[in-house]
Order: C-alpha cells, then sequence, then structure tokens
C-alpha cells in the first residue's frame, strides 16, 4: 500500500493537477508543511504529494510508481535538516537528483549557508524571509519559478488534444506498481505511443470520484483490466462499480492477466468478462492489444514537430501517461531540431535547469545559440523576443564563466535596446544593468558602478526611486562589486 497522501486547494480532485512531492526532516513537518502548501496554492493550480510519516521509508519497489511520477521535489531546509541524519535528504533528494527531477529548496531560517552549500551545492533555492528590500519578492519568485517548471493548464489541454485516442485502465490500488508496468508495455509498441491512458493515479475511491469515473468511461474507447489475485480475492470497487459500468456502457474489454490468478473465480466474479490475455508474454499480449484497438484511427503523426513536442510533454509530466523521460526527450528534441521554437526554448530551459535531463550548460547554450538565430531570421533585432533571446544567451556564457562572450553579446543588447526603445526605456535600463554585473565579473569595478548608477538614474525617472526593480539596479551592482573586491565567492544562488 503506498504511503503516498495528497492535498489540493479547496480539496479539489487531484486528477490532471502537476504533482509537486514536499519531504522534509521529521521534525519540521509541523511547523513548515503547511506554510509551504499554503505559498504554492496561492501561486499554482496542483496537488501536493508527502507521506504523513517523514521518518518512514518508501519502500524501492513505490519509489517509480511514487516519487517518479513527480514533476517538482520541494524541500523545507532548516539547520536539522542539513544537520542530521534523515529520510529526506538521504533518500528522497538522491532520488530526485538520480532522476533528473527538478528540486526546490526554500530556506526557512537564516544563517545556514554554508551548512547548505555542503549538501546541496550550488543548487538555486528560495528565501521567503529575506531582509533584503531590493529583491524581487518571495511570491513572484515561486510563482514564476513554478510556470517554469510546472505545465500550466491551457499547455496541458493542448496536450490531452494531441492525444489519438483514449483507454480506461482499472486496477485494484494494491497493483499499481503491475498498471506502471502495463502502460509502458502498451507504449513500447511504436502504434500505441500516442495513446492516453486514463487512471486514477494516487486517487481513493469514494466522495464525487464517481462523476470522474463515468465521464473517462464515455471518451475512451477501449477499457483494460489489469488481472492479478487481488481481483477476485475480496469485494472491490472495480469489480462494483468500474467493470459493471464498463460493459453499461458498451465499452470493448480487455482482461490482462499480470499476475497468475484463478481464471474459473474471475469468470464467476466478472460476468461476461472476456479472455484474459497473459501480460508476461509480450509479444502475445502486443497483438491481442493491437487487435483489440484496431478499429481506433491511429493519426500519422511523426513529421508533425508540434504533436511530437505535445506528446514529448505527457511523457515528460505524466500527462494522461506514464512519467518516461528518456521517450519525452527524444520527442522534444525532433520538435526542436525541426526548429518549433516552443520545443527550443523548453529544451533550452531543461538542461540549464537539469529538468527531466542532467543538468548541461554546454547544451543549453547551444539551444539558446538556435533560438536567438531563429528569432533573429524570423523578428529581426528589433523584436523585443529577439533581444530577450540575445539576453539568455548572454547570461548562459556568463554561467559558463565566459565573461568576454558576455560583455560583447550584453553590449550588443544594450545597443539594440537603444535604437529599438529608445535610451529611456526599462528594457534599456535592464541592459545597463546586466552591463553593471558583467564588468563586476571582469574586476573592472569603476565600470561595474558606473553603468550601475545609470541604471538606477533611468529607472528613478521610469518607474520611481522605492521600486525594488529601481534598487535592485544600484544596490546589487554595488553589494556584486564589493563582495568581489573582497573576493567573497557567490555561492548558493538564490532564485
Amino acid at each position: 500500500m503506498s504511503l503516498m497522501q495528497v492535498r489540493t486547494d479547496g480539496n479539489a480532485s487531484p486528477k490532471g493537477k502537476a504533482r509537486v512531492y514536499v519531504t522534509c526532516h521529521p521534525q519540521d513537518f509541523e511547523q513548515w508543511f503547511e506554510k509551504v502548501c499554503d505559498d504554492i496554492f496561492k501561486v499554482q493550480n496542483c496537488a501536493i504529494y508527502y507521506t504523513k510519516d517523514m521518518t518512514e521509508e518508501i519502500p524501492e519497489e513505490d519509489k517509480v510508481t511514487d516519487l517518479g511520477q513527480m514533476n517538482l521535489f520541494v524541500i523545507p531546509v532548516t539547520f536539522k535538516l542539513l544537520t542530521t541524519k534523515n529520510r529526506c535528504l538521504d533518500s528522497d533528494f538522491v532520488y530526485a537528483v538520480e532522476n533528473h527531477i527538478p528540486v526546490l529548496p526554500i530556506i526557512m531560517e537564516n544563517g545556514i549557508d554554508e551548512f547548505y552549500s555542503k549538501k546541496f551545492g550550488e543548487r538555486q533555492y528560495l528565501n521567503p524571509f529575506s531582509q533584503d528590500v531590493t529583491e524581487i519578492g518571495y511570491e513572484e519568485k515561486l510563482q514564476k519559478y513554478l510556470k517554469s517548471v510546472l505545465v500550466d493548464d491551457e499547455t496541458a489541454a493542448r496536450v490531452r488534444a494531441a492525444f489519438d485516442a483514449y483507454i480506461f485502465l482499472s486496477y485494484r490500488k494494491k497493483d499499481r506498481r503491475y498498471a506502471n508496468e502495463l502502460m509502458r508495455l502498451i507504449h513500447s509498441h511504436p502504434l500505441c505511443r500516442d495513446i492516453a491512458i486514463w487512471y486514477d493515479e494516487f486517487l481513493t475511491p469514494g466522495e464525487n470520484f464517481n462523476n470522474a469515473i463515468y465521464e473517462a468511461l464515455q471518451k475512451s474507447e477501449l477499457f483494460t483490466l489489469l488481472v492479478t489475485p487481488n481481483l477476485v480475492n475480496e469485494e472491490n470497487y472495480v469489480q462494483t462499480v468500474e467493470y459493471p459500468a464498463a460493459r453499461k456502457e458498451g465499452k470493448s474489454i480487455l482482461p490482462v492477466e499480470m499476475v497468475e490468478t484463478d481464471r474459473a473465480e474471475l469468470n464467476k466474479q466478472f460476468e461476461d468478462i472476456p479472455p484474459a490475455v497473459d501480460g508476461r508474454q509480450e509479444e502475445e499480449f502486443r497483438e491481442r492489444f493491437l487487435n483489440t484497438i484496431s478499429k481506433i484511427a491511429l493519426a500519422e503523426n511523426d513529421e508533425d514537430p508540434t504533436h511530437n513536442y505535445l506528446i514529448g510533454l505527457a511523457y515528460l509530466d505524466g500527462i494522461d501517461v506514464e512519467v518516461n523521460r528518456p521517450r519525452a526527450i527524444e520527442l522534444i528534441t525532433s520538435a526542436a531540431e525541426a526548429e518549433l521554437i516552443e520545443a527550443m526554448e523548453k529544451l533550452a530551459n531543461m538542461y540549464g535547469d537539469g529538468s527531466g535531463v542532467e543538468f548541461n550548460l554546454r547544451e543549453e547554450l547551444k539551444w539558446r545559440q538556435r533560438i536567438f538565430e531563429y528569432y533573429n531570421k524570423t523578428n529581426g533585432q528589433s523584436d523585443e523576443s529577439t533581444l530577450f533571446a540575445l539576453n539568455r544567451l548572454a547570461q548562459t556564457y556568463r554561467v559558463l564563466g565566459n565573461y568576454t562572450e558576455t560583455l560583447k553579446l550584453t553590449e550588443k543588447e544594450y545597443e539594440i535596446a537603444c535604437d529599438v526603445f529608445g535610451e529611456k526605456h526599462k528594457i534599456t535600463a535592464s541592459s545597463l544593468n546586466n552591463l553593471a554585473c558583467i564588468y563586476g565579473n571582469l574586476g573592472n569595478y569603476d565600470k561595474a558602478l558606473e553603468f550601475g548608477k545609470k541604471a538606477y538614474q533611468l529607472n528613478c525617472e521610469i518607474i520611481g526611486e522605492t521600486h525594488p526593480v529601481t534598487l535592485t539596479s544600484f544596490g546589487y551592482s554595488i553589494w556584486r562589486a564589493w563582495r568581489l573586491f573582497q573576493g567573497i565567492r557567490i555561492t548558493g544562488k538564490c532564485l
């Protein structure tokens, strides 16, 4: 039985929502769990999963079906978490890193930077208690980060519309591991890649779940029944609700035996059930499954970059299919190679964040360069999208430590901003601030302060002296120049 529990804003159904896993030190749960959940729900419509007992180890066989399906790990960070043995860091965090699942640490106590860097390295974090008035607010940062990592409702709707067909997967909750195996078996055939599977994820039957069952059945072309002894050894929801509903709707039914089961008892308890196919015999299963769904009109979409991109997102985020990151990367990359701009931008962000792939700044740089070239060719230098792409390219060079190339690109960014938007524009001010930062990296503190002052003065004119962006443009430049002058390495990047 899975240890996983779920919370949603307003107790809505978690079905179809992005999955966020919150894990922490056991002694921090009571103090910080509710706050973290409330903060997330303020800015993102998602489902938050957790275990009530943070000391209980998640069994290895449940990690793929539980942790492996998460879109993001969120970790409230305290001194206790960083200095004592706990499941959160010793197991959950390790699993996320090994499987390239994004991790967002949230600092819940000040003064723990040194301990943080020993455990998390230079991984970015959020600090809701920062007293720095020059920073963008915590809530705004959290919203931007979650939006960049989690699929929004509009994109999820596009993904669902891209599927060729839906099938309904019915199984006992205690057999969820076999359900995951069956989904992978179905999707292993190229013809079935674009078929969505309706399954209940972590839901517990009850409340308003019956309505969702009937809606899913109505749009599904096939009812697939996962057969194990658990299906016949006691009365259950599949037997009393799902199977009768499928028969009432006149759905094609395909029983798949994943564990040897008493066939006579199965026929007795499930009226008019068709013969079961053995899911352990892959060739036999594929032949029977393909024959069963042969009436479904499967589209030829392999040459459509937008379709491949959307199906790639489905496998990346587990939208009505199992999470399959290698397949997701293959599909998204094929769309990016075909110059689908949203695929190129997604791939650059993924490599830059280590989200779904191994963190790789060189790969990010390659795609940032291609994105800039795309916008420059399509929209020309006078377009804001081109300027933003140039900025992101420069910042990637900066993170790689190539400050000479960063300066060259940032100077070009400022020149274009002046020509396109004029010398008194917020984008021009942002370019000035970027110049201040890179001069600080190069150790030219006079230039850093010169451009920092220019950015500050321009922002005072445009948005006012007390605006956070105005304070940032000057205060951050001075702070960074002083830190570099003192020889203090800046680590533990705050988002």
